[in-house]
Protein backbone atom coordinates (compact mmCIF):
# COMPACT_ATOMS: atom_id res chain seq x y z
CA UNK A 1 0.00 0.00 0.00
CA UNK A 2 1.32 3.27 -0.67
CA UNK A 3 2.09 5.81 2.06
CA UNK A 4 2.42 9.08 0.14
CA UNK A 5 -0.28 11.53 0.96
CA UNK A 6 -1.21 14.52 -0.76
CA UNK A 7 -2.91 17.88 1.38
CA UNK A 8 -6.21 19.61 -0.03
CA UNK A 9 -8.84 21.53 1.74
CA UNK A 10 -6.69 20.77 4.95
CA UNK A 11 -7.28 17.32 4.70
CA UNK A 12 -4.52 14.78 4.22
CA UNK A 13 -5.51 11.82 1.90
CA UNK A 14 -3.07 8.69 0.71
CA UNK A 15 -2.43 7.94 -2.96
CA UNK A 16 -4.28 4.43 -2.41
CA UNK A 17 -7.35 6.38 -0.75
CA UNK A 18 -7.66 8.81 -3.96
CA UNK A 19 -7.14 6.00 -6.64
CA UNK A 20 -9.62 3.79 -5.16
CA UNK A 21 -12.14 7.35 -5.48
CA UNK A 22 -11.26 7.40 -8.71
CA UNK A 23 -12.06 3.69 -9.61
CA UNK A 24 -15.88 4.68 -7.75
CA UNK A 25 -16.14 7.58 -9.90
CA UNK A 26 -14.98 5.65 -13.02
CA UNK A 27 -17.97 3.16 -12.46
CA UNK A 28 -20.52 5.89 -12.90
CA UNK A 29 -22.08 5.67 -16.45
CA UNK A 30 -20.73 9.55 -17.19
CA UNK A 31 -17.37 8.46 -16.98
CA UNK A 32 -17.72 4.30 -18.29
CA UNK A 33 -18.78 5.57 -21.49
CA UNK A 34 -16.05 8.38 -22.29
CA UNK A 35 -12.35 7.46 -22.41
CA UNK A 36 -11.51 11.54 -23.00
CA UNK A 37 -13.56 12.16 -19.24
CA UNK A 38 -11.43 8.82 -17.39
CA UNK A 39 -8.23 9.83 -19.05
CA UNK A 40 -8.60 13.24 -19.06
CA UNK A 41 -9.17 13.08 -14.75
CA UNK A 42 -6.28 10.15 -14.52
CA UNK A 43 -3.89 12.77 -16.13
CA UNK A 44 -4.57 16.10 -13.61
CA UNK A 45 -4.67 13.39 -10.31
CA UNK A 46 -1.75 11.93 -11.73
CA UNK A 47 0.38 15.09 -12.74
CA UNK A 48 -1.33 16.57 -9.01
CA UNK A 49 -0.04 13.03 -6.93
CA UNK A 50 3.66 13.51 -8.67
CA UNK A 51 4.13 17.12 -7.63
CA UNK A 52 3.93 18.34 -10.70
CA UNK A 53 0.65 20.34 -10.72
CA UNK A 54 2.39 23.77 -12.05
CA UNK A 55 2.36 21.85 -15.26
CA UNK A 56 -1.11 20.57 -15.90
CA UNK A 57 -1.83 23.80 -18.44
CA UNK A 58 -4.54 23.55 -21.70
CA UNK A 59 -1.66 23.42 -23.80
CA UNK A 60 -0.20 19.87 -22.25
CA UNK A 61 -3.83 18.84 -21.44
CA UNK A 62 -4.22 19.07 -25.38
CA UNK A 63 -0.96 17.16 -26.32
CA UNK A 64 -1.01 14.19 -23.78
CA UNK A 65 -4.80 13.32 -23.16
CA UNK A 66 -6.40 14.89 -26.58
CA UNK A 67 -3.08 13.59 -28.56
CA UNK A 68 -3.42 17.24 -30.33
CA UNK A 69 -0.33 18.18 -32.25
CA UNK A 70 2.97 19.89 -30.49
CA UNK A 71 1.91 22.50 -32.70
CA UNK A 72 -1.72 22.99 -30.84
CA UNK A 73 -2.57 26.45 -30.04
CA UNK A 74 -5.16 26.84 -26.95
CA UNK A 75 -5.83 30.50 -28.29
CA UNK A 76 -7.46 28.93 -31.42
CA UNK A 77 -9.38 25.65 -30.73
CA UNK A 78 -11.83 25.58 -27.52
CA UNK A 79 -11.52 21.66 -26.90
CA UNK A 80 -9.68 21.73 -23.64
CA UNK A 81 -12.06 23.64 -22.52
CA UNK A 82 -15.12 22.10 -23.50
CA UNK A 83 -13.93 18.53 -21.90
CA UNK A 84 -13.06 20.52 -18.82
CA UNK A 85 -16.44 21.90 -18.97
CA UNK A 86 -17.99 18.37 -19.65
CA UNK A 87 -15.82 16.92 -16.93
CA UNK A 88 -16.67 19.37 -14.37
CA UNK A 89 -20.72 18.33 -14.86
CA UNK A 90 -20.11 14.42 -14.54
CA UNK A 91 -18.05 14.86 -11.23
CA UNK A 92 -20.86 17.44 -10.37
CA UNK A 93 -23.78 14.75 -11.13
CA UNK A 94 -21.73 11.74 -9.72
CA UNK A 95 -21.33 13.76 -6.14
CA UNK A 96 -25.30 14.72 -6.35
CA UNK A 97 -26.21 10.76 -7.32
CA UNK A 98 -24.00 7.88 -7.25
CA UNK A 99 -21.40 9.71 -5.13
CA UNK A 100 -23.24 11.36 -2.81
CA UNK A 101 -22.16 9.52 0.35
CA UNK A 102 -18.50 9.14 -0.63
CA UNK A 103 -15.75 10.07 2.01
CA UNK A 104 -13.01 12.14 -0.49
CA UNK A 105 -14.60 14.85 -3.44
CA UNK A 106 -12.52 15.25 -6.29
CA UNK A 107 -13.74 18.56 -8.40
CA UNK A 108 -11.86 20.72 -10.36
CA UNK A 109 -12.43 24.23 -10.04
CA UNK A 110 -13.21 26.78 -12.89
CA UNK A 111 -10.43 28.71 -13.52
CA UNK A 112 -7.82 25.95 -13.45
CA UNK A 113 -7.03 22.66 -14.06
CA UNK A 114 -5.99 20.99 -10.94
CA UNK A 115 -8.00 18.71 -8.94
CA UNK A 116 -9.08 19.41 -5.52
CA UNK A 117 -9.06 16.97 -2.84
CA UNK A 118 -11.66 17.68 -0.06
CA UNK A 119 -13.11 15.17 2.93
CA UNK A 120 -17.18 15.05 2.84
CA UNK A 121 -18.94 14.27 5.69
CA UNK A 122 -20.14 10.96 6.11
CA UNK A 123 -23.38 11.85 7.34
CA UNK A 124 -25.81 13.45 4.64
CA UNK A 125 -27.55 16.50 6.03
CA UNK A 126 -30.91 17.20 4.81
CA UNK A 127 -30.92 20.72 3.56
CA UNK A 128 -33.72 23.79 4.21
CA UNK A 129 -36.57 23.39 1.71
CA UNK A 130 -34.90 26.53 -0.39
CA UNK A 131 -35.79 26.26 -4.09
CA UNK A 132 -34.14 24.15 -6.64
CA UNK A 133 -31.79 26.20 -9.59
CA UNK A 134 -33.64 25.75 -12.35
CA UNK A 135 -31.38 23.15 -13.96
CA UNK A 136 -32.83 20.67 -10.94
CA UNK A 137 -36.27 21.01 -12.24
CA UNK A 138 -35.44 20.36 -15.90
CA UNK A 139 -35.51 16.55 -17.05
CA UNK A 140 -32.85 14.72 -18.24
CA UNK A 141 -32.45 13.53 -21.77
CA UNK A 142 -30.17 11.04 -20.77
CA UNK A 143 -31.82 7.42 -20.95
CA UNK A 144 -29.97 5.05 -18.53
CA UNK A 145 -29.11 1.61 -20.37
CA UNK A 146 -28.01 -1.53 -19.11
CA UNK A 147 -26.10 -4.31 -20.96
CA UNK A 148 -26.11 -7.19 -19.65
CA UNK A 149 -23.66 -10.12 -20.06
CA UNK A 150 -25.05 -12.36 -22.62
CA UNK A 151 -25.66 -16.00 -21.54
CA UNK A 152 -24.01 -19.42 -23.01
CA UNK A 153 -23.68 -22.40 -21.65
CA UNK A 154 -20.54 -23.20 -24.08
CA UNK A 155 -17.40 -23.99 -22.51
CA UNK A 156 -14.66 -23.28 -25.49
CA UNK A 157 -13.11 -20.61 -25.00
CA UNK A 158 -13.58 -18.84 -28.39
CA UNK A 159 -17.50 -19.46 -28.21
CA UNK A 160 -17.74 -18.27 -24.41
CA UNK A 161 -15.35 -14.78 -25.55
CA UNK A 162 -17.73 -14.43 -28.85
CA UNK A 163 -20.58 -14.34 -26.74
CA UNK A 164 -18.51 -11.91 -24.04
CA UNK A 165 -17.71 -9.93 -27.16
CA UNK A 166 -21.75 -9.18 -28.01
CA UNK A 167 -21.98 -7.41 -24.52
CA UNK A 168 -18.98 -5.22 -24.27
CA UNK A 169 -19.85 -4.26 -28.68
CA UNK A 170 -23.26 -3.09 -27.52
CA UNK A 171 -22.48 -1.45 -24.51
CA UNK A 172 -19.53 0.64 -26.70
CA UNK A 173 -21.97 1.43 -29.52
CA UNK A 174 -24.95 2.30 -27.20
CA UNK A 175 -22.57 4.86 -25.90
CA UNK A 176 -21.52 6.58 -28.78
CA UNK A 177 -25.46 7.72 -29.18
CA UNK A 178 -25.60 11.07 -26.86
CA UNK A 179 -28.90 10.34 -25.24
CA UNK A 180 -27.47 6.90 -23.98
CA UNK A 181 -26.18 6.60 -20.79
CA UNK A 182 -24.72 3.23 -20.38
CA UNK A 183 -23.84 1.51 -17.38
CA UNK A 184 -19.97 -0.05 -17.05
CA UNK A 185 -20.16 -3.34 -18.69
CA UNK A 186 -17.55 -4.43 -15.87
CA UNK A 187 -20.21 -3.23 -13.31
CA UNK A 188 -22.33 -5.32 -15.03
CA UNK A 189 -20.29 -8.56 -15.47
CA UNK A 190 -19.26 -7.98 -12.03
CA UNK A 191 -23.17 -8.06 -10.26
CA UNK A 192 -23.67 -10.95 -12.78
CA UNK A 193 -20.53 -13.31 -11.44
CA UNK A 194 -21.53 -12.31 -7.99
CA UNK A 195 -25.13 -13.77 -8.97
CA UNK A 196 -27.14 -11.08 -7.57
CA UNK A 197 -30.72 -10.07 -8.95
CA UNK A 198 -29.95 -8.25 -12.19
CA UNK A 199 -32.61 -6.08 -10.80
CA UNK A 200 -30.35 -4.68 -8.44
CA UNK A 201 -28.81 -2.38 -11.45
CA UNK A 202 -31.83 -0.92 -12.25
CA UNK A 203 -32.91 -0.13 -8.42
CA UNK A 204 -29.21 1.08 -7.91
CA UNK A 205 -28.17 2.93 -11.19
CA UNK A 206 -31.51 4.07 -12.07
CA UNK A 207 -31.21 1.92 -15.48
CA UNK A 208 -34.63 2.87 -17.19
CA UNK A 209 -33.72 -0.38 -19.91
CA UNK A 210 -31.93 -3.94 -20.08
CA UNK A 211 -30.75 -5.61 -22.61
CA UNK A 212 -30.17 -9.54 -22.14
CA UNK A 213 -29.63 -11.97 -24.68
CA UNK A 214 -28.19 -15.96 -24.86
CA UNK A 215 -26.29 -17.58 -27.62
CA UNK A 216 -26.56 -21.57 -29.05
CA UNK A 217 -24.03 -22.84 -31.06
CA UNK A 218 -24.67 -26.17 -32.85
CA UNK A 219 -22.06 -27.15 -36.05
CA UNK A 220 -22.43 -24.42 -38.35
CA UNK A 221 -25.14 -22.89 -37.00
CA UNK A 222 -25.54 -20.16 -34.75
CA UNK A 223 -28.59 -18.60 -32.93
CA UNK A 224 -28.77 -15.33 -30.62
CA UNK A 225 -31.78 -14.22 -29.10
CA UNK A 226 -31.54 -10.81 -27.64
CA UNK A 227 -34.43 -8.72 -25.69
CA UNK A 228 -35.06 -5.39 -24.36
CA UNK A 229 -36.68 -5.18 -21.13
CA UNK A 230 -38.37 -1.63 -19.48
CA UNK A 231 -37.34 -2.19 -15.69
CA UNK A 232 -39.77 -0.13 -13.50
CA UNK A 233 -42.58 -2.82 -15.54
CA UNK A 234 -40.26 -5.66 -16.04
CA UNK A 235 -41.96 -6.13 -19.50
CA UNK A 236 -40.09 -7.57 -22.21
CA UNK A 237 -40.65 -4.38 -25.04
CA UNK A 238 -38.87 -5.98 -27.82
CA UNK A 239 -37.28 -8.98 -29.21
CA UNK A 240 -34.83 -10.25 -31.68
CA UNK A 241 -33.47 -14.10 -33.24
CA UNK A 242 -30.79 -14.36 -35.56
CA UNK A 243 -30.59 -17.62 -37.03
CA UNK A 244 -26.69 -17.36 -38.97
CA UNK A 245 -24.15 -19.53 -40.62
CA UNK A 246 -20.73 -19.29 -39.24
CA UNK A 247 -17.00 -20.59 -39.24
CA UNK A 248 -13.91 -19.83 -37.40
CA UNK A 249 -12.93 -16.86 -40.21
CA UNK A 250 -16.42 -14.93 -39.71
CA UNK A 251 -17.25 -15.44 -36.08
CA UNK A 252 -16.15 -11.69 -35.65
CA UNK A 253 -17.96 -10.48 -38.41
CA UNK A 254 -20.92 -12.59 -37.29
CA UNK A 255 -20.59 -10.91 -34.48
CA UNK A 256 -20.13 -7.23 -35.56
CA UNK A 257 -23.44 -7.81 -38.06
CA UNK A 258 -25.51 -8.93 -34.84
CA UNK A 259 -24.07 -5.85 -33.07
CA UNK A 260 -25.16 -3.34 -36.15
CA UNK A 261 -28.56 -4.68 -36.37
CA UNK A 262 -29.65 -4.39 -32.83
CA UNK A 263 -28.17 -0.87 -32.55
CA UNK A 264 -30.17 0.14 -36.12
CA UNK A 265 -33.59 -0.99 -34.30
CA UNK A 266 -33.14 0.34 -30.56
CA UNK A 267 -30.63 3.29 -31.29
CA UNK A 268 -31.32 6.68 -32.68
CA UNK A 269 -33.93 9.22 -32.40
CA UNK A 270 -36.38 6.29 -34.67
CA UNK A 271 -35.27 3.33 -32.49
CA UNK A 272 -37.73 2.03 -30.02
CA UNK A 273 -36.58 3.05 -27.25
CA UNK A 274 -37.61 7.04 -28.50
CA UNK A 275 -40.56 5.63 -29.67
CA UNK A 276 -41.60 4.19 -26.64
CA UNK A 277 -40.55 7.30 -24.48
CA UNK A 278 -42.45 9.08 -27.25
CA UNK A 279 -45.84 7.07 -26.92
CA UNK A 280 -46.33 8.76 -23.42
CA UNK A 281 -45.07 10.90 -21.35
CA UNK A 282 -42.07 10.77 -19.32
CA UNK A 283 -42.18 11.57 -15.75
CA UNK A 284 -39.25 13.68 -13.94
CA UNK A 285 -38.25 12.89 -10.41
CA UNK A 286 -40.95 15.45 -9.01
CA UNK A 287 -43.65 13.47 -11.18
CA UNK A 288 -43.57 16.56 -13.43
CA UNK A 289 -44.55 14.92 -17.12
CA UNK A 290 -42.79 15.98 -19.86
CA UNK A 291 -41.47 14.71 -23.62
CA UNK A 292 -37.80 15.18 -23.95
CA UNK A 293 -35.71 16.51 -26.51
CA UNK A 294 -35.20 13.13 -27.83
CA UNK A 295 -39.14 12.85 -28.15
CA UNK A 296 -39.66 15.52 -29.72
CA UNK A 297 -37.37 15.53 -32.24
CA UNK A 298 -39.10 11.83 -33.10
CA UNK A 299 -42.80 13.34 -33.37
CA UNK A 300 -41.76 16.17 -35.43
CA UNK A 301 -39.94 13.79 -38.22
CA UNK A 302 -42.69 11.29 -37.82
CA UNK A 303 -45.46 13.81 -38.13
CA UNK A 304 -44.00 16.81 -39.40
CA UNK A 305 -46.88 19.05 -39.60
CA UNK A 306 -47.45 22.64 -38.52
CA UNK A 307 -49.21 22.03 -35.17
CA UNK A 308 -46.36 20.07 -33.80
CA UNK A 309 -43.87 22.27 -35.76
CA UNK A 310 -45.22 25.13 -33.34
CA UNK A 311 -45.32 22.63 -30.31
CA UNK A 312 -41.81 21.50 -30.72
CA UNK A 313 -40.08 24.91 -31.43
CA UNK A 314 -41.92 26.11 -28.24
CA UNK A 315 -40.41 23.03 -25.88
CA UNK A 316 -36.97 24.14 -27.80
CA UNK A 317 -36.68 27.69 -26.84
CA UNK A 318 -38.08 26.56 -23.26
CA UNK A 319 -35.42 24.11 -23.04
CA UNK A 320 -32.64 26.07 -23.93
CA UNK A 321 -33.81 28.29 -21.42
CA UNK A 322 -33.79 25.76 -18.65
CA UNK A 323 -30.50 24.24 -19.85
CA UNK A 324 -28.11 25.83 -21.88
CA UNK A 325 -25.90 22.76 -22.31
CA UNK A 326 -28.59 20.65 -24.43
CA UNK A 327 -26.45 20.33 -27.22
CA UNK A 328 -29.85 18.58 -29.30
CA UNK A 329 -32.12 21.50 -28.03
CA UNK A 330 -29.80 24.09 -29.53
CA UNK A 331 -29.63 21.63 -33.12
CA UNK A 332 -33.16 21.10 -33.12
CA UNK A 333 -34.12 24.90 -32.66
CA UNK A 334 -31.75 25.43 -35.96
CA UNK A 335 -33.47 23.11 -37.87
CA UNK A 336 -36.84 24.22 -36.87
CA UNK A 337 -35.57 27.92 -37.68
CA UNK A 338 -34.47 26.68 -41.20
CA UNK A 339 -37.78 24.63 -41.79
CA UNK A 340 -39.64 27.54 -40.65
CA UNK A 341 -40.72 28.59 -44.20
CA UNK A 342 -42.16 25.41 -44.91
CA UNK A 343 -45.10 25.76 -42.08
CA UNK A 344 -45.42 29.73 -43.14
CA UNK A 345 -44.18 30.08 -39.08
CA UNK A 346 -42.23 33.11 -37.67
CA UNK A 347 -39.29 32.32 -35.97
CA UNK A 348 -37.30 34.89 -33.24
CA UNK A 349 -34.60 36.06 -35.89
CA UNK A 350 -33.48 35.53 -39.19
CA UNK A 351 -33.82 31.20 -39.72
CA UNK A 352 -30.72 31.38 -41.60
CA UNK A 353 -28.66 33.24 -38.91
CA UNK A 354 -30.54 31.22 -36.33
CA UNK A 355 -30.20 28.50 -37.85
CA UNK A 356 -25.81 28.67 -37.89
CA UNK A 357 -25.85 30.31 -34.36
CA UNK A 358 -27.68 27.26 -32.89
CA UNK A 359 -25.70 24.63 -34.87
CA UNK A 360 -22.39 26.33 -33.64
CA UNK A 361 -23.98 26.49 -30.10
CA UNK A 362 -24.57 22.81 -30.23
CA UNK A 363 -21.10 21.77 -31.89
CA UNK A 364 -19.00 23.90 -28.96
CA UNK A 365 -21.13 21.75 -26.61
CA UNK A 366 -20.32 18.69 -28.55
CA UNK A 367 -17.71 19.26 -31.56
CA UNK A 368 -19.01 15.18 -32.44
CA UNK A 369 -22.96 16.46 -32.34
CA UNK A 370 -24.37 14.46 -35.53
CA UNK A 371 -27.81 16.49 -34.77
CA UNK A 372 -25.12 19.58 -34.48
CA UNK A 373 -23.14 19.01 -38.43
CA UNK A 374 -27.05 18.18 -39.62
CA UNK A 375 -27.73 21.74 -38.72
CA UNK A 376 -24.90 23.44 -40.15
CA UNK A 377 -25.37 21.36 -43.06
CA UNK A 378 -28.94 22.53 -43.75
CA UNK A 379 -27.51 26.19 -43.10
CA UNK A 380 -25.17 25.85 -45.68
CA UNK A 381 -28.04 24.70 -48.11
CA UNK A 382 -30.15 27.93 -47.42
CA UNK A 383 -26.83 29.89 -48.47
CA UNK A 384 -26.18 28.25 -51.73
CA UNK A 385 -23.25 26.33 -50.36
CA UNK A 386 -24.03 23.11 -51.84
CA UNK A 387 -20.58 21.20 -51.31
CA UNK A 388 -19.95 22.44 -47.75
CA UNK A 389 -23.23 20.61 -46.80
CA UNK A 390 -22.51 17.70 -48.59
CA UNK A 391 -19.36 17.82 -46.68
CA UNK A 392 -21.01 17.98 -43.65
CA UNK A 393 -23.39 15.48 -44.57
CA UNK A 394 -20.61 12.74 -45.23
CA UNK A 395 -18.69 13.62 -41.60
CA UNK A 396 -21.98 13.35 -40.47
CA UNK A 397 -22.17 10.10 -41.34
CA UNK A 398 -18.97 8.91 -40.27
CA UNK A 399 -19.55 10.23 -36.46
CA UNK A 400 -21.87 7.19 -36.08
CA UNK A 401 -22.78 4.92 -38.69
CA UNK A 402 -25.27 3.08 -36.63
CA UNK A 403 -27.26 6.22 -35.98
CA UNK A 404 -29.26 5.38 -39.31
CA UNK A 405 -32.11 7.48 -38.24
CA UNK A 406 -29.94 10.22 -38.72
CA UNK A 407 -28.32 8.24 -42.06
CA UNK A 408 -31.27 8.26 -43.28
CA UNK A 409 -32.11 12.14 -42.70
CA UNK A 410 -28.37 12.78 -44.38
CA UNK A 411 -30.08 10.87 -47.70
CA UNK A 412 -33.01 13.31 -47.53
CA UNK A 413 -30.72 16.18 -47.66
CA UNK A 414 -28.55 14.30 -50.45
CA UNK A 415 -31.45 14.22 -52.72
CA UNK A 416 -32.29 18.06 -51.63
CA UNK A 417 -28.84 19.04 -52.95
CA UNK A 418 -29.67 17.04 -56.22
CA UNK A 419 -26.99 13.78 -55.39
CA UNK A 420 -29.60 11.39 -56.13
CA UNK A 421 -27.95 8.37 -56.09
CA UNK A 422 -26.10 8.83 -53.01
CA UNK A 423 -29.13 9.82 -50.93
CA UNK A 424 -31.12 7.22 -52.15
CA UNK A 425 -28.73 5.01 -51.38
CA UNK A 426 -28.61 6.05 -47.76
CA UNK A 427 -32.55 6.23 -47.28
CA UNK A 428 -32.31 2.71 -48.60
CA UNK A 429 -29.83 1.61 -46.47
CA UNK A 430 -31.58 3.07 -43.47
CA UNK A 431 -35.29 1.74 -44.37
CA UNK A 432 -34.07 -1.97 -44.28
CA UNK A 433 -31.98 -1.76 -40.72
CA UNK A 434 -34.86 -0.15 -39.40
CA UNK A 435 -38.39 -0.22 -40.76
CA UNK A 436 -39.71 2.01 -38.23
CA UNK A 437 -38.60 5.42 -40.56
CA UNK A 438 -40.42 8.90 -40.59
CA UNK A 439 -42.80 8.91 -43.05
CA UNK A 440 -41.14 12.19 -44.50
CA UNK A 441 -38.90 9.72 -46.17
CA UNK A 442 -41.43 8.62 -48.34
CA UNK A 443 -41.59 12.17 -49.61
CA UNK A 444 -37.48 12.36 -50.54
CA UNK A 445 -38.19 8.68 -52.25
CA UNK A 446 -40.81 10.52 -54.42
CA UNK A 447 -38.78 13.07 -55.57
CA UNK A 448 -36.11 10.95 -56.26
CA UNK A 449 -38.68 8.99 -58.48
CA UNK A 450 -39.73 11.92 -59.98
CA UNK A 451 -36.27 13.08 -60.97
CA UNK A 452 -36.10 9.59 -62.64
CA UNK A 453 -39.60 10.19 -64.55
CA UNK A 454 -40.44 7.04 -62.52
CA UNK A 455 -44.23 8.96 -62.03
CA UNK A 456 -45.97 5.81 -61.08
CA UNK A 457 -43.45 5.24 -58.56
CA UNK A 458 -43.19 9.22 -57.43
CA UNK A 459 -47.17 9.14 -56.86
CA UNK A 460 -47.41 6.12 -54.47
CA UNK A 461 -44.46 6.97 -52.53
CA UNK A 462 -46.11 10.64 -52.07
CA UNK A 463 -49.76 8.73 -51.41
CA UNK A 464 -47.90 6.56 -48.72
CA UNK A 465 -46.08 9.41 -46.76
CA UNK A 466 -49.90 10.05 -44.78
CA UNK A 467 -49.74 13.36 -44.19
CA UNK A 468 -52.16 14.74 -45.99
CA UNK A 469 -51.61 18.62 -45.00
CA UNK A 470 -47.97 19.11 -45.75
CA UNK A 471 -47.80 21.44 -48.97
CA UNK A 472 -44.62 20.69 -50.66
CA UNK A 473 -46.22 16.70 -50.75
CA UNK A 474 -49.97 18.24 -52.39
CA UNK A 475 -48.20 20.51 -54.75
CA UNK A 476 -45.80 17.35 -55.61
CA UNK A 477 -48.72 14.79 -56.06
CA UNK A 478 -50.86 17.32 -58.35
CA UNK A 479 -47.82 17.41 -60.66
CA UNK A 480 -46.87 14.08 -60.81
CA UNK A 481 -50.58 13.35 -61.86
CA UNK A 482 -50.04 15.99 -64.36
CA UNK A 483 -46.90 14.18 -65.56
CA UNK A 484 -48.61 10.79 -65.80
CA UNK A 485 -51.44 12.22 -68.24
CA UNK A 486 -53.76 12.18 -65.53
CA UNK A 487 -55.25 15.59 -66.07
CA UNK A 488 -58.63 14.80 -64.41
CA UNK A 489 -57.55 13.28 -61.46
CA UNK A 490 -54.49 16.00 -61.06
CA UNK A 491 -57.59 19.08 -61.69
CA UNK A 492 -60.04 16.90 -58.72
CA UNK A 493 -56.67 17.19 -56.38
CA UNK A 494 -56.17 20.49 -57.47
CA UNK A 495 -59.41 21.33 -56.69
CA UNK A 496 -59.32 20.06 -52.87
CA UNK A 497 -56.68 22.61 -51.87
CA UNK A 498 -60.03 24.61 -51.09
CA UNK A 499 -60.59 23.00 -48.03
CA UNK A 500 -56.64 23.47 -47.13
CA UNK A 501 -55.37 26.59 -45.47
CA UNK A 502 -52.36 26.97 -47.91
CA UNK A 503 -49.65 29.61 -48.22
CA UNK A 504 -50.41 30.77 -51.90
CA UNK A 505 -46.05 31.51 -51.99
CA UNK A 506 -46.00 27.54 -51.98
CA UNK A 507 -47.20 27.93 -55.60
CA UNK A 508 -43.97 29.48 -57.03
CA UNK A 509 -40.68 28.92 -58.43
CA UNK A 510 -39.50 30.48 -55.26
CA UNK A 511 -40.32 28.71 -52.84
CA UNK A 512 -39.43 25.63 -54.43
CA UNK A 513 -36.09 26.48 -54.90
CA UNK A 514 -35.98 27.22 -51.63
CA UNK A 515 -36.35 23.96 -50.79
CA UNK A 516 -34.24 21.95 -53.69
CA UNK A 517 -31.21 22.51 -55.34
CA UNK A 518 -31.83 21.29 -58.39
CA UNK A 519 -33.24 23.66 -60.79
CA UNK A 520 -34.16 21.40 -63.51
CA UNK A 521 -36.70 18.83 -60.86
CA UNK A 522 -38.05 22.36 -59.82
CA UNK A 523 -38.84 23.37 -62.83
CA UNK A 524 -40.56 19.58 -63.70
CA UNK A 525 -42.49 19.96 -60.76
CA UNK A 526 -43.37 23.70 -61.83
CA UNK A 527 -44.61 23.12 -64.79
CA UNK A 528 -46.67 20.02 -63.58
CA UNK A 529 -48.53 21.70 -61.20
CA UNK A 530 -48.85 24.83 -63.33
CA UNK A 531 -51.18 22.93 -65.71
CA UNK A 532 -54.00 21.85 -63.70
CA UNK A 533 -57.10 24.00 -62.68
CA UNK A 534 -56.12 25.75 -59.14
CA UNK A 535 -59.29 27.04 -58.36
CA UNK A 536 -58.49 29.71 -55.91
CA UNK A 537 -55.18 31.19 -57.11
CA UNK A 538 -53.20 32.21 -60.70
CA UNK A 539 -50.13 30.58 -60.80
CA UNK A 540 -47.70 33.17 -62.68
Amino acid sequence: MSTKTIIGASETFSEDLIYAQLQKIFLCPEFAVSDILRRFLTYIIEETLGGRSNTIKEYTIAINVLKKPISFKPQQDAIVRIHAGRLRRALNYYYKEPGIADEIEISVPKGNYVPVFTNKPLKISIPEPDPKPVQQEMPTDSITLAVMPFRTFETEISRQAFTDNLGQQLSAEFGRFPNFSVISYYTTQQITFRNRDIQEIATHFGAQYMITGNVQFEAKRLRVAVQLTETHSGSQIWTELHHLNFNSSNLFEVGDNIVSSVIAVLGDFNGIIIQQMSRGLTKSKSGTAYLTTQSWYNIFYSRFNEEIYRRAYAAMQYTIEKNPSDELAWAFLGQLSLLAFLFDQPTSENPVVQGLRTARTALKINPLSQHGHITLAMAHFSLQNRQAALDELEYTITLNPNAVGIIGICGCLMIVAGEYDRGIELIRNSISRNKAYPALFKLFISLYHFKQKEYSLAFACSDEMAIPDFGLNIILRVATLSHMGRKADADLLAKSLKNHSLNKAWFSKEFLNSFLLDEDLVDQIYKGFKSSKIPFLTVA
